[in-house]
């Protein structure tokens, strides 16, 4: 307590943000939808990084979370269409939500919102725990998106497989040292 005090001198300032911690601990839903999110962000960053010939340019572009939801669909062959990026980006709303406040209205209207977009996705049949439980319903709907997106990055691997191949026909020079250095062991000269 008294690095905490060290470190929040103000007794009013240390007191609010004990009460928060008070609340996170207390709150399975808020824990489980931030944690879930960071794992949701990471996997469609991953994607993204992959689809691109040159990743490290990203982080300067400092993307949100919205951002790249939609880079992502954009770049999706086959799964643009598909309901899941909703149930993603219900989750995201929960999320922003959160950031605001952990309680009240809007919170209840996002997790609503939420329970709505998963329900349709599971075709209309929940379990009691999922439909009685915001941290199990933020749990269920994150590893169903996980599902989805580890999918949706086996597609863009396959997809930059072909674009590799494609490369080295139409770019034979950019290989032809690669492959010399490959097959002699040696630097080519």
């Amino acid at each position: 307590m008294e690095e905490l005090e060290h470190i929040m001198p103000d007794k009013h300032h240390r007191e609010s943000f004990l009460r928060l911690v008070g609340q996170l601990e207390d709150d399975r839903a808020a824990v489980v939808t931030l944690k879930g999110h960071l794992v949701l962000e990471e996997k469609i960053s991953a994607a993204i990084e992959k689809f691109v010939f040159h990743s490290e340019h990203l982080d300067a572009a400092r993307l949100t979370f919205a951002q790249k939801l939609s880079i992502a669909r954009s770049i999706s062959l086959d799964e643009s269409g598909n309901s899941m990026w909703d149930l993603v980006k219900a989750i995201n709303k929960v999320r922003n939500t959160l950031s605001h406040s952990l309680k009240g209205a809007r919170r209840t209207d996002a997790m609503n919102e939420l329970r709505s977009v998963y329900t349709k996705e599971m075709r209309g049949k929940l379990e009691d725990w999922e439909k009685n439980d915001e941290a199990l319903l933020v749990l269920s709907s994150v590893s169903h998106c996980l599902g989805f997106l580890d999918a949706f990055e086996q597609e863009v691997e396959r997809f930059k497989e072909v674009v590799n191949k494609l490369d080295r026909v139409v770019n034979p020079h950019r290989h032809s040292a690669q492959s010399t250095e490959h097959n002699s062991g040696k630097p080519s000269e």
